[in-house]
């Protein structure tokens, strides 16, 4: 399966622990801060890996609390990350 097979995979999930993190990051770039420094909190990133956190950049709340712009770069990032 392909990478954005797997991302698609993981959008919409139902699980309680991706909903909370999709919750958790929306809250946190409501106090302003940056959508990078979020993922890369260890509150993330000690609870998902890079597909999953991956996978949060297509969560249709996150896009409406980011900019496009943004999401495109992280999303390249995370991308290699999961190919390393």
């Amino acid at each position: 399966m392909g990478l954005q097979e797997e991302v698609a995979k993981l959008v919409g999930s139902e699980s309680a622990k991706h909903k909370r993190l999709v919750e958790y990051v929306i809250r946190q770039i409501g106090t302003d801060r940056n959508l990078a420094e979020v993922l890369d909190d260890p509150y993330v990133t000690n609870r998902l890996s890079p597909l999953e956190r991956r996978a949060l950049l297509e969560e249709p709340e996150i896009i409406d609390a980011v900019h496009d712009e943004l999401l495109g770069e992280m999303r390249a990032k995370l991308e290699a990350a999961v190919g390393e």
